[in-house]
């Protein structure tokens, strides 16, 4: 199955499991986020967006940092958070498909 090449914020949210509001926000306080827009000014994430949301999100929700220090953190150690944040997303997904295994087997 072929990936998409941009996302609409709607499912950016869903993904993130954040209110659409939350993401609008984000990208209005993190200048590491801009995002295309349409003519119609629909707003268009790629993956590489949708990976520093994760990061955000993996700094101010489970890290517990405020907007400022996520923002310095995200400029000195990019690298390092989107392994933590994909090692996260990874754990996460195959988690899920083993509570889906487990529903079947039972």
């Amino acid at each position: 199955m072929a990936r998409r090449l941009f996302h609409r914020i709607k499912e950016v949210a869903h993904q993130l499991g954040e209110p659409v509001s939350t993401i609008r926000y984000w990208e209005s306080v993190f200048p590491q986020i801009s995002p295309q827009t349409t003519p119609k000014g629909v707003r268009q994430y790629t993956e590489k967006d949708i990976e520093t949301f994760r990061a955000i999100r993996y700094l101010l929700r489970e890290k517990g940092m405020t907007i400022e220090g996520a923002i310095s953190q995200l400029n000195i150690k990019k690298t390092s958070l989107e392994l933590r944040s994909d090692t996260l997303c990874q754990l996460r997904q195959i988690r899920h498909q083993l509570q889906a295994l487990r529903e079947a087997l039972d």
